[in-house]
Order: structure tokens, then sequence, then C-alpha cells
């Protein structure tokens, strides 16, 4: 049995109110409090460390110390962590029920919504889930419009009333038809890829830049395009012969629509993944929004699991 614990949540979040503020009178007051329960609270914790903690000034208010400091960063993770602890609890002793609004990138419904929708029939039958599939700046949109309650895209710059939750990285690869001189490679170095054709997302500009952007980083040239309006198209007309695409998601199959079939081919070059996630408010709390979010986080990282 360890020693029991002396500090309370309450002292710790007085200290780092303390250190914000640089005022007693105005920590107090932003929490609700007196200031001589404030000074009693933060004079216990440091009777109880064994350590000095504020530097106290009629003038000035009060100045942390170097312990202080160090103490307080501590304090703001502890208190972090009781948080996320107390909406998990409410997430799991609640019954979630009512609507909630998903919007999906087009190119990630496939992947992610089906088994999505799956698991909260056992989780939460009562919820009623809607869908939208669009492009990532119509989401962006409607979600800070309030029109979503969440969405699952890839990172992207947000304006400041959005957060993106990241949920899992995305590396990119590479598939050719099965009979191509590359399939029988287990990597492929993009400058070997500029002379070819390359199949393209067209009704994506963020996949078709990201790819192009592969290249470019590496000084490479952008290989010829040919576009194609959805990702089975993509894959058929690479499975034809048409040329290669890079792709990030992975399929759970090489068999294209036709009943063609394409290899896939890990890139040798180096390249940053993508940050996949969902974005919402910054006020959205709710136990259903966080639910669907850990569900999608819990799908993510069994589809990308960390590289070593």
């Amino acid at each position: 049995m360890g020693t029991r614990v002396g500090t309370s949540f309450a002292q710790l979040e007085f200290l780092a109110a303390a250190i914000e503020d640089g005022n007693m009178t105005t920590a107090a007051a932003r929490l609700h409090t007196t200031q001589s329960n404030l000074s009693v609270a933060l004079a216990k914790l440091e009777r109880h460390l064994g350590v000095e903690l504020l530097v106290r000034h009629r003038s000035r208010g009060v100045v942390p110390t170097a312990a202080g400091l160090e103490i307080a960063e501590r304090a703001r993770a502890i208190l972090r962590a009781a948080r996320e602890l107390e909406e998990w609890s409410r997430t799991e002793t609640e019954e979630v029920t009512g609507s909630v609004r998903l919007g999906c990138f087009v190119p990630l419904t496939s992947f992610y919504i089906p088994a999505l929708l799956r698991e909260l029939q056992e989780r939460a039958p009562r919820l009623e889930v809607s869908i939208e599939e669009a492009p990532m700046d119509v989401l962006r949109q409607h979600v800070a419009d309030a029109e979503l309650d969440l969405a699952l895209v890839y990172d992207q710059r947000l304006p400041d009333q959005l957060v993106f939750r990241h949920l899992a990285d995305v590396s990119p690869y590479v598939i050719f038809a099965s009979d191509s001189p590359f399939a029988r490679r287990e990597r492929v170095h993009l400058h070997e890829l500029t002379g070819q054709t390359m199949v393209s997302y067209d009704l994506s500009s963020f996949t078709t830049t990201r790819t192009r952007q592969l290249f470019e980083h590496l000084g490479l040239p952008a290989p010829r395009e040919l576009p194609a309006t959805s990702i089975e198209t993509v894959r058929a007309l690479v499975a034809g012969g048409a040329g290669f695409a890079i792709l990030n998601q992975r399929w759970g199959t090489d068999v294209t629509a036709d009943g063609s079939a394409v290899t896939s081919v890990e890139l040798a070059d180096h390249v940053e993944p993508l940050g996949l996630g969902v974005i919402t408010r910054q006020a959205t709390r709710s136990a259903k929004v966080r639910l669907l979010g850990d569900l999608l986080a819990t799908h993510a990282a069994r589809r990308h699991p960390p590289t070593p």
C-alpha cells in the first residue's frame, strides 16, 4: 500500500490559476472562491511539498519560483487527465441517444463508415447518425456553421473555432497493373515514375495536390496525368494498364470492379504521412460526439498501426 496522497485537485487548480493570473485576488475571483481560501490552500500545499512555490509581493502580486513553475506544469497535466477521466466516465454511464451529424471526406467513407455504423448498433442503438459525404473544404465550413457535429478528414489548416483530433498517420503507396514490371518490386522510387502516366482522382483537389507535392518536394517533374472521377475508376484504369496511381487508404482486396487486379508496392522514398482525424467546433463536448470520435480512432489505429 503506497503513501496516501495529501495534495488535492483544488490546490493544484489554485496554483495554476495564481501563476497564470499573477494575482491572488484575480485568481480567486476566476475560481469563485475567496482570496483567503486561495492563500490558505497554497500555503498548505507549500508545507506539504516542502518547497516555496510563490513569492508574494504587495505591489506586484505573486511571482512563481522555479519549483513553482515546474510543479504548476505537472499540475496542469494532472488536471487535464482528471477532466478526461470525468468525460470518459460520463460517456460510459450515459445512454447515448438522439441524433448526430457526421461528415466524411468522400474517399474515406467506404473505409470507415460501414464499420462505424455496425459498432454503433451495439454501443448506442438509439443514436441516429446522418452521413454527409463532401470535399474537405465543404465539410470544414459545415462544421464551423454547426450544420455538422464532426467530420472525418485529413489534416489541414483550420479556422480558430475548429479543432483537429489526430487519429492516425496515413502513408501513401503505389498501385500497378498486376502484369506491370513494377508489380514484381517490393518498393519503388518516385523518380522511376516521372516518365509514366499517373491516374489521379480528379474530384478531390486535396488528394491531387498532395500527390503532386510528393514529386515537387523531391525536385522531380510531375508525371503526366489521366484524371478519373472515382477511386474505383482509378483502380480499374490502373488494372487495365493505363498507368500507376498513388493512394492513401488500403483496400481489402486487389480485385477491381471489372475482375482485373492491381498490385500494391511501397514507396522507397521518405515522404511525410497524412494526418487522419476528426474536426469539431471548440465548444463541442457532447457524449455522442466523443463516442463517434473514439470509435473512429479505434478503426483508424487498426487500419494504420504506428510505424516503428
